[in-house]
C-alpha cells in the first residue's frame, strides 16, 4: 500500500490527509535529506550564477505543483521575510562597484548581480523549505529529526515552541485590542508607548508560559516530549535520495 505524507495541523492520533505520496521524496527523514542536498547545493553555486540558482527553482515548483500547495501562504511567507532578505543584499551595492556589462548609459556593477543572486539563493531556499514543511506533520519533522540522533532538548524545545507559539499571538492581540479601545486616532501608538507594551507582552508570556509549565508538571511531564519514533530508511527511499541527489548534482555541474 502506497504511504503518502499528511497535511500539517493535525493532531498525532493518525487522523491526516494524504498530500504527496512518497515516490518523489520518499519518507520524512528521506525528505529531510533531500531539502539538506536541496539547500546545499544551491548554496554552493557562485555568487554570479544568476541562472543555476533560477534553473533550482525548479524543485520547489515542482513540489508545489505535484502537492497542490498554496502558492499564495507560501509568497505570503516570503513577503513577510523579504525586508531582512532585501537589507542583507543591500550591502553588496556598495562593497562591489567593479563594472561587469554597460547598457547604454546604465552599468551593472558585481555588486549588483551578487545581490540579486543572494536575494534568489534566499527565496527558493526558503521556499523548497516551506514546501516540504508544508508537506510533512511539524510533529513529524520532529520525530525525524530525534531519528537523526538531534539533540534532544533542541527537539524537545521546537516541539513545544510550534506548540505553544499561539500563546504569543494570544497576548499581543489581547493587547492591541486593549490599547485600541482606550486610544483615540494616533494617541497611545506613540514609539515609548510601544516599547513599554512591549515589555508587558513579554511580561505576560512568561507569567502564562510558567503557568503551562506548572500544569505539564502535574500532568505528568518529565522534560521530553513522547512520540513514537521515525520509521526507518528503506530501499525505496535511499532510492529517492540516491535520485535527487543525482539531479542536484547534475544541475550543479551544467549551470
Amino acid at each position: 500500500m502506497e504511504k503518502r505524507y499528511q497535511v500539517p495541523g493535525s493532531d498525532l492520533a493518525g487522523k491526516d490527509k494524504s498530500i504527496l505520496p512518497s515516490p518523489f521524496l520518499g519518507s520524512d527523514r528521506s525528505a529531510l535529506l533531500v531539502t539538506a542536498l536541496f539547500v546545499f547545493s544551491l548554496l554552493s553555486l557562485p555568487k554570479f550564477n544568476i541562472s543555476g540558482v533560477i534553473a533550482f527553482g525548479a524543485f520547489p515548483l515542482f513540489l508545489m505543483s505535484v502537492a497542490k500547495l498554496p502558492a499564495g501562504r507560501i509568497i505570503k511567507r516570503l513577503l513577510k521575510i523579504s525586508p531582512f532578505i532585501l537589507f542583507m543584499a543591500a550591502g553588496n551595492l556598495f562593497l562591489d562597484r567593479t563594472p561587469m556589462w554597460l547598457f547604454s548609459e546604465f552599468t551593472i556593477t558585481g555588486g549588483m548581480m551578487s545581490a540579486t543572486v543572494m536575494i534568489a539563493k534566499t527565496i527558493i531556499s526558503l521556499a523548497g523549505m516551506l514546501s516540504v514543511t508544508l508537506c510533512i506533520p511539524f510533529y513529524r519533522i520532529c520525530r525525524a529529526l530525534e531519528a537523526f540522533h538531534f539533540p534532544e532538548v533542541l527537539v524537545t524545545q521546537l516541539m513545544l515552541l510550534n506548540r505553544y507559539s499561539s500563546v504569543l499571538q494570544e497576548e499581543a492581540l489581547s493587547i492591541q485590542k486593549a490599547r485600541d479601545l482606550r486610544s483615540f486616532g494616533n494617541r497611545g501608538k506613540e514609539l515609548l508607548r510601544t516599547a513599554s507594551l512591549i515589555g508587558s507582552l513579554l511580561l505576560r508570556t512568561t507569567s502564562r508560559a510558567e503557568r503551562l509549565y506548572r500544569s505539564m508538571i502535574a500532568r505528568g511531564f518529565q522534560g521530553r516530549m513522547r512520540a513514537c519514533p521515525a520509521d526507518s530508511m528503506t530501499s525505496g527511499d535511499w532510492r529517492a535520495v540516491g535520485l535527487w541527489s543525482l539531479l542536484f548534482l547534475a544541475l550543479r555541474l551544467i549551470f
